[in-house]
């Protein structure tokens, strides 16, 4: 089973792992609890490549990705007065990605 998981493309990996998450976590509000979910657990566990994944996935639909990309990257460019506010973090994220190099400008 390692070997099939290994050898599937990234991008397909995420976008199941994403979408297992999403139906898991579509009723819950607790930010722990949707960031707790084992396949949220494992797209932290995909490290950096996974980044530009979730920066497109956060232009496309705002969502509770900063746990994830913070746990990836060790960086946080939302001040605390925007903890909480899905769509200004996801804008600065976004902001972020831009600077560094992770999505396109």
């Amino acid at each position: 089973m390692l070997t099939a998981e290994v050898a599937e493309p990234i991008q397909e990996r995420f976008q199941a792992l994403k979408d297992d998450w999403k139906s898991k976590t579509r009723h819950l509000s607790n930010v722990a609890q949707i960031a707790l979910v084992f396949s949220y657990q494992q797209i932290i566990g995909m490290g950096p490549k996974a980044v530009p994944l979730i920066l497109a996935e956060l232009e496309h639909e705002p969502d509770h990705w900063f746990w994830a990309l913070e746990a990836i990257t060790g960086e946080n460019p939302v001040p605390k007065q925007n903890a909480g506010d899905i769509e200004a973090s996801a804008r600065l994220w976004l902001e972020w990605g831009k600077r560094s190099g992770l999505l396109a400008r």
